[in-house]
Formats: C-alpha cells, sequence, structure tokens
C-alpha cells in the first residue's frame, strides 16, 4: 500500500482551566445545563451544551446518554480500549444530519491517535479509545453510537474476534431468533463459543472471540463460510445474498461482510441513534432462546438490568480462541457437502 506525502500532526488543543466536579457529582445532578468540566480516570473532560436534546421524542439530552455511559463504562470499555475509532456523528441529535469522522484534525491531550494509510493511500489520524474519558470526549462531540475496529492498535492486521450481523430488512423477528440459534448451533458443532446480543437497530450480532493470531483475511473467508453453512441449513429464513432485491421477504440476511480491516460493527452496550434510544444489549442464549426484543433495551434501563443481573459477556475475553486447521476444515467441508 503506498503511502501519500506526509501528514501534518493532530493539532492539539489546550485543555479549559477551571474547577471540575467528580463523575459521581456529575451523574447527581439533575437535568444541568451548558458547559462544565468533569475529572474521570484522573483526566478533565469538557463537556458541553449538556441540554441538547438528542431524542427529542423521549426527551433524552446528552447528559442523559454521558451517565449513561459513565454507568455502563466498566463493562464497555474492554471492547473499546486501544481499539481505533470510526466516529459517527450526530452533534445535532438523532433527528439531525450524521456524518462520519475518521481523521482527527484537533483533539485534546487526553485523546490519542494512531496514524493509518487507507485503501487510497491517504493518511489517516483514527482517534484511539484508551479510558473513560475519551470516551465521554467523543460522545461529547455528538458520537452516540461507539463503532470500533475488530483489532486493538497492538495487533492491527489481527482481529480478536468475528462478527456475523444478522440483517432483517422485513424478515419477521422470530426468523432473527431462529436464524441467531442456528449460528450456534453450528459454532456448537465446531467447539466455538458464540455471544449473540441485539444490534439496538433492527436484527442481531454474533460474536466469537478470538485470540489475535489471524490475519483479517483468514478470520473474513472463515466468517464467509461460517455466514454460507448457516444460510444452507435454514435457507428459507436465511440468505447470503447481499442484493435485498433478490431475497425472500422472510430470509435474514447473514452478513460476514464487516469482518474486513477497516470494518466495525457498533460495540456491545453501545447506544444506538434510534427511536427510544436502544442499546445493543449482550444477551445469553437462554434470553435468545425465549425471546427477547430489541425495544427491551434502552439508556434509561441497561445501567440497572446489569448492576441486578450482571453482564453475559463479562467471560468473552476469558473464551478467545483459536481458528485451526481442523476447525476451519470441518466447516469448508460443511460448506461443499
Amino acid at each position: 500500500m503506498t503511502s501519500s506525502a506526509k501528514k501534518p500532526g493532530v493539532k492539539r488543543s489546550v485543555q479549559k482551566t477551571g474547577s471540575s466536579i467528580s463523575a459521581a457529582e456529575f451523574l447527581s445532578l439533575k437535568q444541568p445545563k451548558g458547559d462544565l468540566l468533569v475529572e474521570v480516570d484522573g483526566k478533565v473532560v469538557s463537556l458541553t451544551s449538556l441540554e441538547r436534546l438528542y431524542w427529542p421524542d423521549e426527551k433524552l439530552t446528552k447528559f442523559h446518554l454521558l451517565c449513561y455511559y459513565l454507568l455502563v463504562s466498566e463493562q464497555i470499555m474492554p471492547f473499546l480500549v486501544d481499539r481505533p475509532a470510526i466516529l459517527q456523528r450526530w452533534p445535532r441529535g438523532v433527528n439531525a444530519p450524521m456524518f462520519f469522522q475518521q481523521d482527527l484534525e484537533s483533539a485534546p491531550e487526553l485523546i490519542k491517535t494512531v496514524r493509518l494509510t487507507n485503501l487510497e493511500g491517504r493518511q489517516l489520524d483514527y482517534a484511539v479509545y484508551t479510558t473513560t474519558a475519551s470516551l465521554l470526549h467523543f460522545v461529547n462531540l455528538g458520537t452516540i453510537e461507539q463503532h470500533p475496529w475488530h483489532s486493538t492498535i497492538k495487533r492491527l492486521s489481527k482481529p480478536d474476534w468475528i462478527a456475523i450481523d444478522l440483517d432483517p430488512k422485513k424478515a419477521p423477528w422470530d426468523n432473527v431468533l431462529a436464524v441467531a440459534l442456528m449460528v450456534k448451533e453450528v459454532c456448537d458443532e465446531l467447539s466455538l463459543q458464540s455471544f449473540p446480543k441485539t444490534s439496538g437497530s433492527s436484527g442481531m450480532h454474533i460474536y466469537l472471540p478470538l485470540k489475535p493470531r489471524n490475519e483479517y483475511d483468514r478470520v473474513a473467508e472463515f466468517a464467509r463460510l461460517l455466514a454460507a453453512e448457516v444460510a444452507n441449513r435454514v435457507p428459507k429464513i436465511a440468505t447470503i445474498e447481499r442484493s435485498i432485491a433478490r431475497r425472500k421477504a422472510d430470509q435474514v440476511y447473514v452478513d460476514a461482510m464487516q469482518n474486513a480491516r477497516g470494518k466495525s460493527l457498533a460495540a456491545v452496550l453501545t447506544a444506538r441513534a434510534k427511536p427510544r434510544a436502544t442499546v445493543s444489549m449482550p444477551l445469553t442464549w437462554k434470553q435468545v432462546e425465549k425471546g427477547v426484543k430489541i425495544s427491551d433495551f434502552t439508556i434509561k434501563n441497561v445501567p440497572e438490568l446489569i448492576a441486578k443481573k450482571g453482564n453475559p459477556w463479562k467471560d468473552f475475553f476469558d473464551s478467545r480462541q483459536t481458528l485451526n486447521r481442523r476447525i476451519e476444515f470441518n466447516l469448508s467441508d460443511c460448506v461443499v457437502s
């Protein structure tokens, strides 16, 4: 990959001075307005326009969103830390235009960046999640949803999970649940552990934790074979056909295309810029069997649910597995036959 001309560095802004409050004090506020300095992780973060409506119909503001991320930071940060961020910004709320930001031109000192070269040979300064303070800074910019890379900056070319996106379009929700359970069945046969979550939008995501030993191309090919096998087993309700026009109304698209380098999906526990402020909720397979709904989980109730019932994905990184030749051969044999 050919690099472009040398790019100037990210401009570092001077942190505002003045008195700050703690994260606990911030959470205790009632409908604050204007700007505040909040200390978290030993860093002072400037939070602005706290009264700005992000979900007008639900009367939820930027302050409510920041509180949500503070409350779930212990659970979400392991899935963000040291990963480049694809910032999707809604600075005026979910009913206003969104724009992507992959290249940071300026940032405060607390924000880490990594310079990467895209497919066109252009150098980009990606934001990197490091601490809860960095997450709050991105949220303050209007980054309602968190979209991290599948790999960390320490091993950028080697993802540490596979992500399968079940996209229903017009297919019924029961079909999404059934296809998710078929993904689990195939993974179980291959002795691979899988973790389900709602997308928070319209479908579900299934993640397979990996030891970061394989390059993106190999992981992406395995994901493609996995998706194909699922579609082969339940063709009435699942497909790997990318064209919406060629899919049947009841078919769920089993999308493995997001496993390429630089791609991402909405992170587990991220808020979504959708009606009701839904959340991409980590689930147990028993919950999938019983029939959960996307609308069951919002930024208003998820912190309490996690506090009461725990995080179903708490053992995710302890369950990292290796894609060995035996597993790949068995899956290839299934798809071919």
